[in-house]
């Protein structure tokens, strides 16, 4: 799990590869745990499985919080439109990464939340047009 994480961060980090996430998901060929969207990009798979990692996964991965937001922070500039679920998906992580029991745990549990503004940021700035539900 951890090696993937990663990985995933590493490449994230290609211009390339988060221009091509942009394009449609077609649910049909793999099945996820997740409910079928109508329109729903690769880049908001990677939001939404982001989401739900935080939001049921074990808390063994608290000390890679840092790194797993990372990686939407390097897509978030390239990212031209979000479903509301990645949305809704994204609030409930900076509510999450708000809370002073997580901001006073450790010393640098600021810099998660600051990779989050940061995220809906770009994605205001950049693509404000196209990112209503932000």
């Amino acid at each position: 799990m951890y090696l993937c994480i990663f990985m995933l961060l590493t490449i994230s980090a290609s211009r390339e590869l988060a221009m091509t996430l942009n394009e449609e998901f077609k649910q049909s060929s793999i099945k996820f745990d997740m409910p079928e969207y109508e329109k729903v990009t690769y880049t908001d798979l990677i939001f939404l499985s982001i989401f739900k990692l935080i939001h049921t996964g074990p808390r063994l991965l608290k000390p890679i919080y840092k790194s797993i937001i990372s990686i939407i922070a390097n897509l978030a500039p390239y990212t031209k439109e979000l479903c509301r679920e990645a949305c809704d998906g994204l609030m409930y992580l900076v509510q999450v990464f708000s809370k002073k029991d997580f901001l006073l745990e450790k010393e640098d549990n600021c810099r998660t939340l600051t990779a989050l503004f940061e995220c809906i940021n770009y994605l205001i700035a950049y693509h404000d047009e196209t990112n209503q539900h932000l």
